[in-house]
């Protein structure tokens, strides 16, 4: 992400175009898949078909109170947040599942990603020093106090406390190093020798006793991911990742879902895996086909517009 500001959302770029493009290239998609993953509940629900489990009967079970009102605050809540993934309560209140927390359930991550976008502009735009002195303040605070005194209940700003160290690392990472190695030539071998490290590191994570195997794990991430990126950014296959990744992150619950319901696919196995996976690639392919591909070139050229 801080590559993209830096090259693409320069100085005469304002922050709008910046949170519009990415809002362009979260939404759609995202839309597009709670509408499906919306019409499949209500045919299940209405029509009884698949397995019992549904968020409509989950939703009922165990909100807590729900009025006989229509606008009731606790359901308006769960439509907003559905809707807009960031417009919710949540901030304040544990982040609890019971009720029906999203109905794309995954998209609980972009909740977070989405909240770094909003201050990443103003992130990148610090100076090395300053920036410095911004994360040691939030790593001290963050986990030296907040999390280890339990200061705040399990709502949607401790996960992201929590995790906005990873965000931070990045930035970090492409400010001090990848600019530095952007345009050197670093051998392959050297390259594929640290990806290698941090893979290897990865594998024997869970036998490493904490917090010293995630204070390694952090530096790490902050030494490779330029070696890494530098590596694999113009590979063939990294690209074709590249074009799938969201799709695929965001289209592979209603997959699961849908072969759950099917009374051959019922029970977890093999075949059903490697169905899934099939299956989830070509949904991911078409949509990058018909919705990605089309939006992307209306952002790129709200760009060269500017």
């Amino acid at each position: 992400m801080s590559l993209i500001l830096d090259k693409k959302y320069n100085k005469k770029h304002s922050k709008f175009l910046f949170w519009s493009n990415r809002f362009l290239r979260i939404f759609p998609l995202y839309w597009a898949t709670l509408l499906v993953m919306l019409g499949f509940i209500l045919v299940k629900f209405f029509f009884h078909v698949g397995n019992e489990d549904n968020a409509i009967t989950h939703y009922i079970n165990h909100a807590p109170q729900i009025s006989p009102v229509f606008f009731d605050l606790n359901l308006i809540n769960y439509i907003v947040r559905n809707l807009t993934l960031i417009i919710t309560y949540d901030y304040f209140l544990p982040n609890d599942s019971t009720p029906g927390y999203l109905l794309v359930q995954q998209a609980a991550t972009l909740q977070v990603e989405l909240l770094f976008y909003l201050i990443a502009p103003w992130l990148v735009s610090l100076s090395k020093k300053i920036f410095s002195y911004f994360f040691i303040i939030y790593a001290c605070i963050t986990f030296g106090i907040i999390i280890p005194l339990h200061l705040l209940s399990y709502n949607l700003i401790y996960i992201f406390l929590s995790v906005l160290i990873y965000f931070l690392l990045g930035v970090g990472s492409y400010n001090i190093l990848y600019k530095k190695i952007a345009d050197k030539k670093v051998s392959t071998r050297k390259s594929l020798g640290i990806f290698a490290t941090i893979l290897l590191y990865l594998l024997f994570f869970n036998i490493i006793p904490l917090p010293i195997g995630n204070f390694i794990y952090y530096t790490l991430f902050f030494l490779t991911i330029p070696f890494i990126f530098k590596l694999t950014k113009s590979h063939v296959i990294d690209l074709f990742l590249g074009k799938l990744s969201y799709p695929i992150y965001i289209t592979h619950f209603l997959t699961i879902k849908f072969f759950a319901n099917i009374s051959l696919f019922k029970e977890p196995s093999n075949p059903r895996t490697v169905l899934i996976i099939i299956v989830t690639i070509i949904v991911s392919q078409l949509a990058v086909i018909f919705i990605e591909e089309p939006i992307d070139r209306f952002r790129q050229k709200r760009l060269k517009r500017k």
